[in-house]
């Protein structure tokens, strides 16, 4: 009945202004109708009744309109209204189309107004929502500035504005930087604003497992809400919710069903069917039902209880994803979209904490293997496929590649999960797809974002896009990445200057505005594109096994720590390995025991310590055992399938950082003195390749262009000069090798070379386009807090005008690049060395690289000797000019210098850093080529020589 006279209110709303048809518009009773209509879809919407608050802001715009027609900058609220009705519903790209209407408007009158920063506030809450953290974040700042910018200044405005950035940088897991901005704010707002700040303060001590300071903040939340809510108002239900779940995360299960009761009686009365406040109850009970220690010593019940648990807490975690569903209709787990939820990172977690309860269902049986057990396994797998499926569309809505780095990191979890649950299903029904699945989601693992820039670039060159509009977007970028390193470098200065900072803010802002509003034309106008760039065609096993060389294997790894404990120290980790060969595939297992894991720490550290020289006999031994051990959990249980193959590895995990090259196949004598001459390395007797992911390997186009310029050599003089990066002083000591190192190269190959003073950025930009090889052999420093602001260092350049040629070259600068280079060699310390990142592996100069197109770099692991690296440079390019691949070239000019060098100076340090990675085709044609054409000269003219003259003689006789 309720709902017969709610659509029959809204007829009568609609169908009123037609009955004074041909009549005098009556403005003053339109007025008061406008503010009607308002002040009713505010109501509906604080009581969740989203539905019928859009209808009613509908009306609200449809009245504005008759009254100030089409163009008028009124007409802002009422879209903005319509677009947090679509947002509260779920409907994201519905809520930003309104958005950006009601931006229109509100610039048609004042370019800084309170309304277009609140404006802004919400246009950062759908990226928010879409986890596109970059983009929130600088609509976030940019509403501030505004606030900020008001005479006189509204302290509510700026405490909102100041916990929307709190919470951006608590989601990014930048915890000491929300925790400063909410303290240095919480008294500056009104008591809602000291709930909210005091709610995230609490959730953010909570994740430093700083339980009393949690506890203090989650109390004093509570006890302002109680004072400031209504007893039925639904955020206070969120309140009892918030400090339920911390209740919860320290065992205190009684109390914590105490608070959520509270929650659920407020629920009932106001949200009884449907939303984000029900489904968190259902999430959080099913949560206790799963993580509740059963006490009983016996095994039959233990186990009983235990299946009934997660019986139960599946059953609530499927009414919390019904409870998000945008509809009315139950969510079809299979085939769901992020529009099908009003929540997409709520509804993401609980499609992924039903498929881990099915994954510990199906573990209760694992010993016995029942079928039970394999249908919990399959059911496990169909929730993290559908957790995959909407975190891939969400990259798709996502421009930056911070954010992408970032949504990398949270499906981390669901993606290493499916592996290890792949791998059983494998194990005990033999069925190839799932380890095609295993792979497929292995890959998805590892430079995600490096893998969307090369979709897109393969989608811009296959699609009809303007030239024009692809420059603008290279322009656009561009200004993103000099402003946001003009803020780097200003937040490391002694005397930040905060309007500065703020001019920078604005710039990004106006820029990646204008992007966002690129992609969209470009998406819409140019459908092939769109197509193109979203196909999300990943190369099966089968896919990769046809794009092989016959004498290739590839050996891709994935790290996975499975056990730790209540403090985060690994206990114990897991180890997946897919050997693929021509005709062959083996998906392998191995764990990984804290002893194997000290191993790794040992192997990496000898190679790469600065104190080499020093090194004694009884730490050389150590090396000779850690680096067998590793041998025989990477690479001895394939050996078999090994023999005069090239090894084409993909690391995962600290794997990155160790060179494979140092392998032991068998231990030395180690009764007697180490040589390292002697040792019997793997490099010894395989090619040695590396790449981010298969994909990107095989699907990595070779650019086709002729350059006739061969190398490009850069080779800079340091005075000793100083400067500061993150807080620490560094200096450019000189590095006279260089000059001898470039040189070298110039007798082996043709070489443009930049020396001394003429090493600028500016010469590297300009002519980085033009040449078939890029070397640069300089100082690199690299940030592991802040991996695009990792460094190559050009000559420095005084009274530098130009933003973006500082004499620096940052990671984000790289990224812009257009290279048509097919081999970039980067003889500067650490160059592939970065802070892994989970899911995109590691953040180097290196990657900076291969995300700019260059399909293949050589790169180093630690700090390399001046006077090896030159001589190991230089007979790489040698080998290369004789037509050798990349990976080959390399190897062969380590293994020379190592028959050369005494045991002291074959000590790994001087010759293992450098590693190639990507394509390892040749760059020249072998000598061996010519040789052979030239014979087949030869034997061709000496047959013809010899018919002409057989046909003589028989003529002759005639």
């Amino acid at each position: 009945m309720l709902k017969f006279w709610r659509l029959s209110a809204l007829i009568i709303l609609v169908l009123s202004p037609l009955f004074n048809w041909g009549q005098e518009l009556d403005t003053t009773a339109y007025k008061a109708r406008i503010r009607e209509l308002y002040f009713n879809g505010m109501e509906l919407d604080q009581e969740g009744k989203s539905v019928e608050a859009l209808d009613t802001f509908l009306l609200y715009l449809d009245y504005r309109k008759k009254i100030y027609g089409e163009k008028h900058y009124l007409l802002g609220s009422p879209y903005l209204m319509i677009g947090i009705a679509y947002k509260n519903l779920g409907q994201l790209d519905m809520a930003m189309e309104n958005y950006r209407m009601a931006e229109k408007f509100y610039l048609l009158r004042e370019p800084s107004s309170i309304a277009l920063a609140r404006l802004y506030r919400n246009i950062g809450n759908v990226y928010r929502a879409k986890l596109d953290y970059t983009n929130a974040l600088n609509y976030f700042e940019r509403a501030l500035n505004i606030f900020l910018s008001q005479s006189p200044i509204d302290p509510i405005d700026v405490a909102d504005a100041n916990y929307a950035i709190a919470e951006i940088y608590y989601v990014m897991n930048d915890f000491d930087k929300s925790i400063q901005i909410l303290s240095e704010n919480i008294t500056k707002g009104d008591k809602l604003n000291q709930i909210y700040y005091n709610e995230l303060l609490a959730i953010t001590y909570q994740k430093l497992e700083d339980n009393a300071e949690a506890l203090f903040h989650y109390e004093k939340s509570l006890s302002l809400a109680k004072e400031y809510y209504e007893p039925t108002a639904i955020d206070l239900a969120i309140v009892y919710m918030r400090y339920a779940e911390f209740l919860l995360s320290i065992g205190h299960f009684e109390e914590c069903f105490k608070d959520l009761e509270k929650a659920k009686k407020i629920l009932n009365e106001v949200q009884p069917f449907r939303g984000k406040e029900l489904s968190m109850y259902y999430e959080i009970t099913g949560r206790i039902y799963q993580e509740v220690t059963i006490e009983s010593q016996n095994i039959k019940r233990f186990k009983a209880q235990k299946k009934e648990n997660l019986i139960k807490a599946i059953d609530y975690y499927t009414k919390g994803l019904n409870a998000l569903s945008s509809s009315k209709n139950e969510i079809k787990t299979p085939s769901i979209r992020i529009e099908d939820c009003l929540s997409f990172i709520d509804c993401l977690a609980l499609l992924k904490q039903i498929g881990d309860a099915f994954y510990d269902l199906a573990l209760i049986d694992k010993v016995e293997r029942s079928e039970f057990y394999k249908t919990n396994l399959i059911n496990a797998l169909d929730y993290y496929q559908s957790t995959s499926r909407m975190t891939q569309q969400a990259r798709r809505e996502i421009s930056s590649d911070e954010s992408k780095i970032k949504l990398a990191e949270l499906a981390y979890s669901t993606f290493s999960k499916t592996i290890e649950t792949a791998y059983l299903a494998f194990e005990i029904t033999g069925e190839q797809e799932y380890v095609e699945l295993a792979f497929n989601n292995s890959e998805q693992l590892k430079s995600s974002a490096v893998f969307d820039k090369l979709s897109n670039d393969l989608a811009q060159e296959n699609s009809l896009i303007p030239d024009s509009l692809l420059q603008y977007e290279k322009k656009l970028n561009g200004i993103i990445s000099v402003y946001n390193q003009k803020i780097f470098e200003e937040n490391n200065t002694e005397n930040i200057d905060s309007v500065l900072i703020q001019d920078y803010e604005k710039k990004i802002f106006d820029a990646s505005r204008e992007r966002d509003e690129l992609n969209r034309l470009l998406e819409v106008e140019y459908p092939d594109y769109y197509d193109l760039k979203y196909s999300n065609s990943m190369f099966s096993i089968s896919d990769i096994q046809k794009k092989m060389k016959k004498d290739d294997v590839i050996f891709e790894y994935v790290f996975i720590n499975s056990e730790a404990d209540q403090k985060g120290n690994i206990l114990n980790s897991e180890l997946f390995t897919f050997m693929i060969g021509k005709n062959k595939s083996i998906f392998h297992k191995s764990s990984i025991s804290p002893e194997i894991e000290n191993s790794l720490d040992n192997f990496y550290n000898f190679m790469s310590t600065p104190n080499y020289i020093f090194t004694t006999n009884t730490e050389s031994k150590q090396f000779c055992v850690s680096s067998h051990k590793l041998y025989k959990l990477l690479i001895a249980p394939f050996e078999n399938e090994l023999q005069n193959k090239n090894l084409l590895i993909i690391p995962d995990g600290k794997l990155n950082y160790i060179s494979f090259d140092g392998l032991l196949q068998s231990l030395p004598d180690t009764s007697e003195m180490i040589n390292f001459s002697h040792l019997d390395y793997l490099i010894k007797d395989y090619n040695l390749n590396y790449a981010n992911s298969a994909n990107i390997l095989f699907k990595s186009t070779i650019n086709s262009k002729n350059i006739s310029n061969s190398t490009l050599a850069f080779a800079p003089e340091y005075q000793s000069e100083t400067f500061e990066l993150s807080d620490a002083s560094y200096t450019l000591l000189p590095l006279p090798g260089v000059q001898k190192e470039v040189d070298a190269i110039a007798k082996s190959i043709k070489t443009k070379i930049f020396r001394g003073k003429n090493a600028t950025e500016e010469n590297f930009r300009k002519y980085c386009d033009q040449y078939d090889i890029l070397h640069l052999a300089m100082h690199a420093y690299i940030n592991d807090s802040l991996p695009a602001f990792s460094r190559l260092a050009f000559t420095p350049e005084s009274n530098k005008e130009s933003l973006s040629e500082d004499g620096w070259l940052n990671t984000t600068d790289i990224y812009n690049l257009e290279l048509n280079a097919r081999l970039a060699v980067l003889s500067a310390c650490n160059t592939g060395i970065g802070r892994l990142k989970k899911g995109e592996g590691m953040m180097s100069l290196a990657r900076g690289f291969l995300y700019a197109g260059c399909p293949a770099v050589v790169m180093s692991l630690w700090e390399v000797e001046d006077e090896s690296g030159t001589e190991i440079m230089s007979t790489f390019y040698s080998n290369l000019k004789k037509g050798k691949t990349k990976d080959e070239a390399l190897r062969l000019a380590k293994l020379e210098y190592l028959e050369n060098s005494n045991s002291r100076m074959a000590h790994p340090h001087y010759w293992m850093s450098f590693r190639c990675i990507g394509d390892n085709s040749s760059i020249y044609t072998s000598y061996d080529v010519y040789f052979f054409a030239l014979l087949i000269l030869l034997i061709l003219a000496f047959t013809i020589d010899q018919t002409i003259r057989i046909q003589k003689v028989r003529h002759n006789k005639k």
